[in-house]
């Protein structure tokens, strides 16, 4: 055998080491996008929490859930409509203001919250 050739095992042990090492750096990426996710998710929840306690005066766990737990199927149900709004306009303004005029009212008239239920009129 010559000296610059590599034999049939030693060119399977060269392979395998580079297997192991792509494997610990898919390893390593995993990891880190893992951790990126949790930390997202972390924020995006104390972001959540600081909306809810700010629209609804509320500190505290316990508070927090009974206050859910009642909202829960109102917000199932109108959903789909309150995504329709625009927070920008509607913190200006003090109103409910949707993206559209063509939304209905999610709060009835004589049920008036902080905001206006009033729709948008641009």
């Amino acid at each position: 055998m010559s000296l610059g050739r590599k034999s049939n095992g030693e060119k399977l042990q060269e392979l395998n080491t580079k297997i192991s090492q792509l494997e610990a750096r898919k390893e390593r990426m995993l990891n880190r996008f893992k951790e990126q996710e949790r930390k997202e998710r972390t924020r995006r929840l104390i972001q959540v929490g600081a909306i809810f306690e700010k629209y609804f005066n509320i500190v505290g766990i316990e508070e927090a859930e009974k206050i859910a737990i009642g909202l829960n199927k109102t917000v199932k149900k109108h959903k789909d409509e309150l995504m329709k709004i625009n927070v920008k306009k509607s913190k200006q303004q003090n109103a409910i203001i949707f993206e559209s005029q063509e939304e209905s009212l999610i709060i009835p008239s004589e049920r008036k919250s902080d905001y206006d239920a009033t729709p948008n009129e641009e």
